[in-house]
């Protein structure tokens, strides 16, 4: 994902959104299609290079596009919040299709039968009439946006809030059983995580985006999702009661939906749009190292000696504390939004 990422951002400044969203759900079927069908391993590491092309094309191509302001909302992050709600729509009903299909049908199948469902926003994606973008691709333009303080500091408030979204994705089951809900509550607690995202980035576009200029003022929403984000995180480590661990599950899901769209929303709002997909690469490149390492290291707290996933809480309040300064530091330092 790291790598392909970048790849996809010069794709898509180079020769436009629909090259792009084209190659993204190639590769995305593809990629679902060999895990299905792999009878060695080389073959599964083929569906895994597949699935970074594709996941990463998809995400830069979509995210890009709801960038452009003829898109949604002259709002970048107000679109942003919009259209990533369908990534919780994503997280949410991609699982409950797979059970579905495994239940009725082999694995291999039920991966082919993903697979086509892929290649349906393929026609869409095909056959669109996209904005205007590509061709203008500068390499000294790209080259100067790692310099740039608006894509390092979104970089940086990424690479937390990943680390946050990312750890808490891979670990809110463990929590739960840790609290004393079964397997069966502590998945449907995973699914209730998947909907406060759907919920909090539907609510951010339509209520907050109508009354805050997110692109403009976005830094200090996030600041303050942030620091009740640090709280909440903090007190599940003491926490016992599986209802009140919902609870704060649910909370965090909510606090946590609108950060990554206002992030990149503040990005695109401050960068040419000539090279606002390779700023978007890079951003959530960097972004990506969270997702590497804030997980493990929880996951090697929770294995220590009489220590619990509770414990590991720690790790996540603090990125979220993290995330705080660098929201303080870039409500001074950030520019004011293009015209």
């Amino acid at each position: 994902n790291l790598i392909f990422v970048l790849v996809a951002g010069i794709v898509c400044d180079k020769f436009g959104y629909q090259t792009v969203a084209v190659l993204g759900f190639l590769a995305g079927a593809a990629a679902i299609f060999l895990f299905g069908q792999a009878s060695n391993y080389g073959l599964a590491i083929g569906a895994c290079l597949f699935l970074g092309i594709g996941s990463m094309f998809m995400n830069t191509a979509g995210n890009t596009l709801l960038g452009n302001p003829a898109i949604l909302y002259v709002d970048a992050a107000r679109s942003a919040n919009m259209g990533n709600v369908f990534f919780g729509v994503g997280a949410f009903c991609a699982p409950a299709l797979t059970v579905y299909f495994f239940k009725r049908t082999s694995f291999g199948a039920t991966l082919s039968i993903l697979s086509v469902i892929l290649l349906i926003p393929l026609v869409f994606a095909a056959l669109g009439t996209f904005p205007s973008a590509g061709g203008n691709f500068s390499a000294s333009a790209a080259a100067a946006l790692i310099a740039n303080p608006t894509i390092i500091l979104c970089a940086l408030a990424l690479m937390c809030y990943i680390a946050l979204e990312v750890s808490m994705a891979g670990w809110i089951t463990t929590y739960m059983t840790s609290v004393g809900a079964s397997e069966a509550k502590a998945s449907s607690v995973l699914s209730f995580f998947s909907v406060a995202i759907m919920v909090g980035r539907l609510f951010t576009a339509l209520a907050i985006g109508g009354v805050l200029n997110l692109a403009a003022q976005g830094q200090w929403f996030i600041a303050g999702l942030a620091l009740i984000a640090a709280i909440v995180l903090f007190s599940m480590k003491s926490i016992n009661d599986q209802g009140m661990g919902t609870i704060l599950v649910v909370i965090i899901g909510l606090l946590f939906a609108p950060m990554f769209p206002t992030i990149a929303g503040l990005m695109f709002s401050r960068v040419e749009g000539a090279v606002a997909g390779t700023g978007f690469s890079i951003i959530f490149a960097i972004g990506l190292l969270g997702a590497i390492f804030v997980p493990a290291w929880m996951g090697s707290i929770a294995s220590g000696q009489g220590k619990t996933i509770k414990d590991a809480m720690v790790v996540a309040a603090g990125c979220a504390a993290v995330l705080l300064i660098i929201s303080i530091v870039m409500g001074f330092v950030l520019p004011a939004p293009l015209a």
